[in-house]
């Protein structure tokens, strides 16, 4: 009788460490979970530092660059690709100024017109070139260009 008690116990025993080693196991078990996500085309362009360019006084006929450059923060998703245009709305010339005369000599230099996606500085410089026959189409005065810039996707 002895005996099967110490079977018995045995039993006991060995079943306790079974079941302490199956929940040991169990708190060690994992499962995974998918996360999925979308990035749609996406772009942003901005203006840092100064927003002012000068050219100083027009005298005659040459090309005047302007005195500051300006830099464009574009981040986009995807590739994407810079222009520019007067907003003549917003501009303010003397009257009787010939916009097409101001539009064919100002030159804007791109550091870079295009890119790929990502966080890129682009470097804008200034020019104005202009011909002696020009300046008969352009009055005396102020003139003030509002120049806007767009990024578009592709």
């Amino acid at each position: 009788m002895r005996m099967l008690k110490n079977v018995g116990m045995v039993m006991m025993v060995a079943g306790l460490v079974l079941g302490l080693a199956a929940a040991v196991s169990a708190a060690d078990s994992s499962a995974t979970v998918n996360a999925k996500f979308a990035i749609p085309s996406w772009i942003s362009l901005s203006v840092v530092g100064s927003r002012d360019v000068s050219f100083g006084d027009i005298a005659g006929g040459g090309g005047y660059a302007g005195d500051s450059n300006t830099t464009l923060r574009v981040l986009s998703t995807t590739s994407w690709a810079l222009s520019s245009t007067i907003l003549w709305a917003n501009s303010t010339m003397p009257n009787g100024a010939s916009q097409s005369v101001v539009e064919n000599a100002l030159s804007l230099t791109f550091s870079q017109a295009a890119g790929s996606w990502g966080v890129h500085q682009v470097e804008v410089s200034y020019q104005m070139d202009v011909v002696d026959e020009d300046l008969a189409e352009l009055p005396v005065g102020d003139y003030n260009l509002v120049i806007q810039y767009t990024a578009t996707t592709d």
